[in-house]
């Protein structure tokens, strides 16, 4: 009989013990998902404000012949580099020349972490660089810069860049 007893106690605490650890697992997962949530609106801020202090206003002087673009294509929080990166699309236009760029910067400390340069393909269509992309995504659960893509894309460049001609 003292044995049953022993045994239905044992077995209520245990309920009990788990019971509260669930909850206070999922108290913890909650505060952890708004701290995340809320850095993605801080970062969201600061992109914006980027975009907004890279861009040439327009409307201030309209009458320019040249001037730079800055489009955000992506926003987020890094919890690896516990900072904000965003990957950008700047478009530097002169009379007869259009220089297109798509980069992953950390906003908070203003390091380029990936850059590639439009190559001729672009001018004729939309850009989208595949490999910022890559670059993005690597960075945000990476503390580190994605330098193999970068090599990667460096290479790329150096052999479709035109050669300089040999010297006499």
């Amino acid at each position: 009989m003292m044995t049953r007893k022993i045994t239905v106690m044992a077995l209520i605490a245990g309920i009990l013990l788990g019971a509260a650890a669930t909850e206070g697992f999922n108290v913890y997962r909650q505060s952890h998902d708004s701290q995340i949530f809320q850095q993605r609106v801080r970062c969201k801020a600061i992109a914006d404000a980027y975009v907004k202090a890279n861009s040439t206003d327009v409307e201030a002087n309209p009458d320019a012949t040249s001037g730079v673009s800055v489009t955000l294509d992506k926003v987020d929080y890094s919890p690896a580099r516990n900072s904000c990166v965003a990957e950008l699309e700047t478009a530097y236009v002169a009379p007869r020349v259009a220089i297109v760029s798509d980069s992953v910067q950390d906003l908070l400390s203003g390091e380029t972490l990936f850059s590639a340069h439009c190559r001729g393909e672009c001018q004729a269509g939309p850009l989208k660089f595949t490999e910022a992309d890559d670059a993005f995504d690597y960075v945000i659960n990476n503390a580190s810069a994605p330098v193999a893509l970068q090599k990667t894309e460096d290479l790329i460049e150096a052999k479709e860049s035109p050669k300089s001609a040999p010297h006499p």
